[in-house]
């Protein structure tokens, strides 16, 4: 019996990658308020570490693995690369209602013992994300208010993603394939307060997954980024925010029949770096996170760093 992938993202993902990236999409911190924008963005993540497999029918780990089980149980490296070029709008219909969509290319790259087992491109897992700005002092001033800013949202990732990818004219396993064939729930906070020039940003984005054709369900998740940043201004035009903080993952068991999978399930905290510069209406961005802490099943391979850098561009209001 093929195991399948604990839920992705940001997102996300994203969403928002692979599947643990849908859900561990990064939404970041943007400076201009309620303006709509486009944006492209790029993620990549490495999981890598020796995984003890064999033995007993079931010790296969969940990122490959696959196929036959060996007999006596055995150390496997295995390493795997997921990357993602992901087309982002913001969508602003009015100054508290909001749409998140995104629509992911993936790449997701698999090796066992230095043989690749698997490379395969193709259409994630769009998903939309409706926002709603519950409060908001808003502010463009660095005046001695401090200025909050609440959002939430709610909405799906939509199975459009490849379901059928080959490698080396073989269909590569369900965990491996660009899109998971579910309809997923998607849930999302964020919160922002500066004062002055210092501020403190946390957003977090909940995936709650369905059983897909074959009567499993990934795992359901939870990604949380929290940062603290200082903006420095240069002129009018020029501003520039490093940040610190950390993001943290958490994925519950995956099932197969109503049944949780036994060395399914991990959370992971990363330590978090990021900058962003914006000129005008242009914003880039560039994020590390590399991980610190694991509390791991038995089955899964350990996340090491991702990596999240995009461009954007606001429409902002005349």
């Amino acid at each position: 019996m093929k195991t399948f992938l604990v839920g992705w993202l940001l997102l996300c993902a994203s969403t928002v990658g692979h599947c643990c990236d849908v859900c561990g999409i990064y939404l970041g911190i943007q400076p201009n308020d309620r303006a709509s924008s486009i944006s492209l963005m790029y993620r990549y993540r490495r999981l890598e570490g020796n995984l003890l497999v064999g033995g007993v029918p079931t010790a296969q780990p969940k990122h490959g693995g696959h196929g036959a089980t060996p007999t006596v149980a055995r150390t496997i490296h295995y390493k795997e690369l997921y990357q993602v070029a992901e087309l982002r709008a913001d969508l602003w219909f009015s100054d508290r209602f909001a749409v998140l969509v995104s629509v992911p290319m993936v790449n997701n790259y698999q090796a066992t013992d230095g043989f690749a087992r698997s490379d395969v491109y193709g259409l994630g897992d769009p998903l939309f994300i409706a926002r709603y700005l519950v409060a908001n002092t808003k502010s463009n001033s660095t005046d001695d208010r401090v200025v909050h800013r609440f959002m939430v949202g709610a909405g799906a990732k939509v199975p459009l993603g490849t379901t059928k990818a080959l490698y080396n004219n073989a269909e590569v396993p369900m965990d491996l394939q660009p899109g998971t064939g579910t309809w997923d729930a998607l849930a999302s906070l964020e919160y922002k307060m500066r004062f002055r020039k210092n501020g403190l940003g946390i957003s977090m984005i909940g995936r709650y997954n369905t059983v897909n054709s074959n009567s499993a369900r990934l795992g359901h998740g939870l990604s949380t980024t929290a940062e603290y940043f200082h903006q420095f201004n240069f002129g009018e035009n020029w501003k520039f925010a490093p940040s610190l903080g950390a993001y943290h993952e958490l994925y519950g068991m995956d099932a197969s029949n109503g049944e949780s999978l036994d060395g399914t399930g991990s959370s992971t905290l990363f330590a978090h770096v990021g900058t962003r510069v914006w000129w005008r209406s242009w914003g880039i961005s560039a994020n590390f996170q590399y991980a610190v802490l694991h509390d791991l099943g038995t089955l899964m391979v350990p996340n090491r760093e991702r990596f999240v850098a995009g461009i954007t561009y606001n429409l902002i209001k005349s």
